[in-house]
């Protein structure tokens, strides 16, 4: 065999053609949210509705809902919400860890580099809603917003079964979309921090999925075994760390728990093989 035919090691490719990268869906989503950022950019109209949706949203939910939703868009609550997949599609996790650093150098760059002051250093305060931690800097782009929408790239893109890929992504990109809304409604952010926030989460999250169909550490059980030890431990953390919403305390616990129940589950399986 040709030496240039061989595989790099540590760099496998795709053993199914379930593993093939859905181009057009990493595609279209990330075009649409960058096409809507654009124009409400364009528009001058982000104040405006960041006021209309945040005055809105105290008629939808009530504040402890809001701070609920808010909270599973942070890095750990996502973690703990995907643990559960280890055992039976360990390469959600791994996508999403692959995707990760591209996403925190998105978000937290961006947040220092253009340094957007959030809407409770702009508006006056009681002039809107404003739930849990109150934040004044660093608004551009939505952290909340770029997690969410990496995870709902990483679960739609590398769906296991292409027939049902559109069922779940109707799902899963509404659920993301919610989190993102929640992150007006406790007054954290403009609508385009959240627009631009999900549009790299999603291109973040398309490049994790592509790269966890060439790095299989995931279809090995020492994969499984180390991705399910740093859900465990960013599980556990969830119960000490102050996540800026204490009306949603319970759920964190309840968070934290399944989180750590569900790593513990695919540590199980893993030694029963």
């Amino acid at each position: 065999m040709p030496s240039h035919s061989l595989p790099k090691p540590g760099f496998d490719p795709p053993a199914t053609s379930a593993d093939a990268f859905p181009r057009l869906w990493a595609a279209i989503p990330a075009t649409f949210l960058v096409a809507m950022a654009a124009g409400l950019a364009l528009s001058g109209h982000n104040q405006a509705v960041f006021l209309r949706i945040n005055a809105a949203s105290t008629e939808w939910l009530p504040p402890a809902l809001w701070s609920a939703i808010t909270l599973s868009g942070s890095v750990l609550g996502m973690i703990a919400l995907l643990a559960p997949t280890l055992k039976t599609q360990p390469r959600w996790l791994a996508a999403a860890f692959l995707a990760a650093p591209l996403g925190v150098l998105f978000s937290q760059g961006g947040k220092r580099y253009f340094d957007v002051m959030r809407p409770a250093g702009v508006l006056e305060a009681g002039s809107f809603q404003q739930i849990g931690q109150k934040l004044y800097v660093h608004a551009f782009p939505s952290g909340h917003s770029t997690t969410a929408f990496l995870v709902a790239a990483v679960l739609i893109l590398a769906w296991p079964r292409d027939d049902r890929r559109g069922r779940a992504a109707l799902v899963l990109l509404s659920l993301a979309a919610l989190i993102g809304l929640s992150r007006i409604a406790v007054g954290a952010h403009w609508p385009l921090d959240v627009l631009v926030g999900a549009a790299g989460g999603w291109l973040a999250g398309s490049l994790g999925v592509w790269l966890s169909g060439r790095l299989r550490f995931w279809d090995r059980p020492g994969g499984v075994r180390a991705m399910a030890a740093v859900a465990v431990a960013t599980s556990l953390a969830m119960i000490f760390v102050d996540l800026g919403y204490p009306q949603a305390h319970l759920y964190q616990i309840g968070l934290a728990a399944w989180g750590i129940g569900g790593a513990a589950a695919a540590l199980m399986r893993d030694r029963e093989r």
